[in-house]
């Protein structure tokens, strides 16, 4: 038989994403913004407070929901991003954004080859010595793609769409035109009324 008291607390760190998602509807990269700087955070949290993947044994509840949010919350940055990028031809960007998302898959998939902590006497657990430069390496791997995203946000909500030049409007296509241009396509009006 299933216990599902088990599966409350991962099915509740699942609401993550709409919640960032509506949390940022307002604007119109807020959802990315929003799931990219919960993704920088927690991965931070997990990396800098609780020692990444070396330590997880530690404090696993915190650092596996920080982990587990962290990384549902990247792939949402990274698929609302690369989709508003496709959207609108910001190739560079939709490049930026593989390349930001492959570096944080390898990341994940690597740091979990490092050597874990065992239990030792005295229910003490003892962790092998990290390398510090390959924990920074992997740091900095979880973080590129919701940095990238939420970099992305930034710099896309930032710019204003173009003016046309003098004189020139535009309008949706199927929109009725000004009142002026009504009035000089069916010539001088006559005084008959």
């Amino acid at each position: 038989m299933i216990d599902w008291g088990i599966l409350v607390l991962p099915g509740a760190v699942l609401l993550i994403i709409p919640i960032a998602i509506i949390a940022g509807y307002r604007r119109s990269m807020g959802s990315i913004m929003m799931s990219g700087a919960l993704a920088t955070f927690a991965f931070a949290a997990f990396w800098l407070v609780f020692g990444g993947t070396t330590n997880v044994a530690r404090n696993l509840l915190a650092s596996g929901i920080l982990l587990y949010g962290g990384v549902l919350l990247a792939l949402a940055t990274w698929v609302l991003s690369l989709n508003a990028a496709a959207q609108t031809r910001r190739w560079g960007w939709v490049a930026a954004l593989l390349v930001a998302g492959y570096l944080t898959v390898a990341a994940m998939y690597a740091s979990f080859s490092l050597p874990p902590c065992f239990s030792g006497p005295g229910d003490e657990f003892t962790c092998p010595s990290p390398d510090q430069l390959r924990q920074l390496l992997l740091a900095l791997g979880y973080l590129a793609c919701p940095v990238v995203g939420l970099v992305y946000g930034i710099r896309v909500t930032g710019r204003h769409p173009r003016k046309p030049p003098q004189g020139l409007m535009i309008s949706p296509l199927g929109a009725e035109p000004p009142l002026d241009a009504a009035r000089t396509d069916s010539g001088p009006e006559t005084a008959e009324s």
